[in-house]
């Protein structure tokens, strides 16, 4: 332990250390593992996103930038750190245009499968609401199975606060069936009534 007080004139001094406190600093082989000593700079990310974005797998690409500088010890951050980065730049990909993608994907499923219908509701500032999908598979299903509807709303919120809320039953063999699938934030729920619609139709 050291203590430092520093004077009038801002010279620094030590005040009181103890030895016996100290421990042995991290050796050359292990530094790189220090929080304090890992950093992604922008040259080694602009290489493993290249390289993970012509479908290179992470730990070949940091096997890679390893490899280049002499080992792992000397890349300056660790596997995980890159995991990290690469998720992180996908996640931000996804993020950016994941209403277009979703509503995308619901026109894609439609032409596929034409009984599949589909519904999403926007505020005053056109961020989503809710949106709702059943296919055909669950409307036949409903048909033959609709007595008994349960819905679910038991999920645990997802990172936009939507709550996954299912339209489950039961088949001729006791097993459940899902009949539709609604996502939508807590005080949204009383759209409901509307998805009903698309199982009826």
């Amino acid at each position: 332990m050291v203590r430092f007080v520093t004077d009038e004139d801002g010279y620094w001094h030590v005040k009181r250390f103890i030895e016996s406190h100290n421990h042995e600093l991290a050796s050359p082989a292990d530094r790189h593992l220090l929080r304090s000593c890992r950093n992604v700079i922008e040259e080694k990310a602009s290489v493993l996103k290249s390289m993970t974005n012509a479908g290179i797998r992470t730990v070949d690409a940091y096997a890679y930038l390893a490899e280049e500088v002499g080992g792992c010890e000397n890349v300056g951050f660790s596997k995980r750190d890159a995991y990290n980065l690469i998720q992180k730049e996908k996640r931000a990909r996804i993020e950016i245009g994941d209403t277009n993608s979703l509503i995308q994907l619901f026109k894609d499923r439609q032409v596929e499968d034409h009984m599949f219908a589909w519904d999403v509701q926007y505020d005053d500032q056109d961020r989503l609401l809710n949106f709702f999908w059943v296919d055909g598979r669950s409307r036949i299903d409903y048909e033959c199975f609709g007595d008994v509807l349960i819905f679910d709303t038991s999920y645990r919120l997802n990172k936009y606060n939507f709550v996954c809320a299912p339209f489950v039953g039961v088949n001729n063999h006791w097993q459940n069936i899902l009949f539709g699938l609604l996502f939508c934030q807590k005080k949204q729920l009383k759209v409901l009534h509307g998805c009903l619609k698309y199982l009826y139709e």
